[in-house]
């Protein structure tokens, strides 16, 4: 920490206006947008259901975007699987690591080829003796794991005669359709898999913690009120929207994109399959041409706005901190309205067409911190 000081320093003192300019700007947006939110929506927030106590623990792990299945995957070499293996073994004890979702990218590969690609860093973390438990919340690019466990669940209720819909949510549960068959004999390490967010109270404190996905359904030109997809699907019959409306709207775009990977050609873009729909997936925050998403290389600051709305339609009681995933861009920020401190946990793609990004993990024990793992050039 820089002492007082350091503090007077002009060039410190020009940081920490640009900084206050820039927190100024990010509130006042997020007012904007927030009350235009409100605006589109008459019925009160959807705040999250608090009829469980956040788990506890004293240090936790988060990685994210491993992207196993892309061709860029970084952890397929094993130089950067034994950089991340030995920097959780060297960290003490670990309470949770917690996979933050795109750890499979079925966006790029069929679910078999995928999986496959993830067994020796699955099979490596299943094992480590000073792991408590592992917590996988799958992202976008992953989330055709979501979808055969509700749609396994949904039969099983079809099956015993019921009729009802199911919780498009889903709570803390043992069962993972992509992670079982990495399993290997002899694992010490429980997985539980939860979509969209995990809570985890930190030394008292308590996290949020989701891939980061759903902040594309808070950016401003999703709200327009000449938004034709919004308006058709969800706010002409709903007086609030939550996380099932949420899932409903984009969960058949999602299935669509990794399902497309069975048809030869559509991957390496010889075909522009689906072109009808490109306006759907523009709105979706999917580029098309890439099979990417629109918030790819945004930075914290960037994004900001889209938090603190996330944040207020979601959080009656704001958490210590909010970490995501999603935009590939490692970073930290004090969220000027919630007071949150907002955390990226950054990538492992060596894909050269994203020059900012960093093999990064996130720590947090009485504090947070991002760690770069990524290797010295040469």
């Amino acid at each position: 920490m820089p002492d007082e000081n350091d503090k007077k320093h002009p060039n410190n003192e020009h940081a920490e206006t640009r900084m206050s300019e820039a927190s100024r700007r990010i509130a006042m947006e997020a007012r904007r947008r927030i009350e235009l939110i409100a605006s589109r929506i008459p019925g009160a927030r959807t705040f999250l259901k608090q009829a469980e106590e956040p788990v506890a623990a004293d240090r936790v792990v988060v990685i994210s975007d491993l992207h196993f299945g892309n061709p860029f995957a970084a952890l397929n070499n094993d130089g950067s699987l034994a950089r991340l293996l030995e920097a959780l073994r060297g960290m003490g004890q670990i309470d949770e690591l917690i996979l933050l979702g795109d750890i499979f990218d079925f966006w790029q590969a069929t679910f078999p080829e995928a999986v496959e690609l993830g067994r020796s860093l699955m099979s490596a973390l299943f094992q480590l003796n000073n792991v408590g438990r592992m917590i996988y919340v799958p992202g976008n690019h992953d989330h055709r794991v979501v979808r055969l466990y509700l749609d396994e669940l949904a039969s099983r209720k079809l099956r015993a005669g019921e009729l009802g819909t199911i919780d498009l949510t889903i709570p803390m549960v043992e069962d993972c359709p992509a992670m079982q068959p990495l399993k290997p004999a002899g694992a010490s390490v429980p997985l539980y898999m939860t979509y969209p967010w995990h809570r985890v109270a930190i030394q008292g404190r308590e996290a949020l913690l989701t891939h980061g996905q759903l902040l594309g359904f808070f950016e401003q030109r999703f709200w327009r009120p000449r938004q034709q997809l919004l308006n058709a699907f969800l706010l002409k019959r709903n007086p609030s929207v939550g996380l099932d409306d949420i899932e409903k709207f984009i969960s058949p775009y999602y299935e669509l994109i990794a399902l497309s990977t069975e048809v030869p050609g559509v991957v390496d873009g010889r075909y522009r399959f689906y072109r009808f729909i490109s306006k759907t997936a523009r709105s979706l925050g999917v580029e098309r041409e890439y099979r990417v998403s629109a918030q790819r290389n945004r930075t914290i600051e960037q994004n900001a706005v889209e938090i603190e709305a996330l944040l207020d339609h979601f959080c009656e009681e704001k958490p210590a901190y909010f970490v995501y995933g999603h935009t590939h861009r490692a970073g930290a920020l004090e969220l000027p309205l919630s007071g949150t401190l907002a955390i990226n946990s950054g990538c492992w793609l060596d894909d050269p067409g994203e020059e900012n990004t960093r093999h990064t993990i996130v720590e947090i024990t009485n504090e947070a911190r991002i760690i770069d793992l990524q290797a010295p050039p040469g």
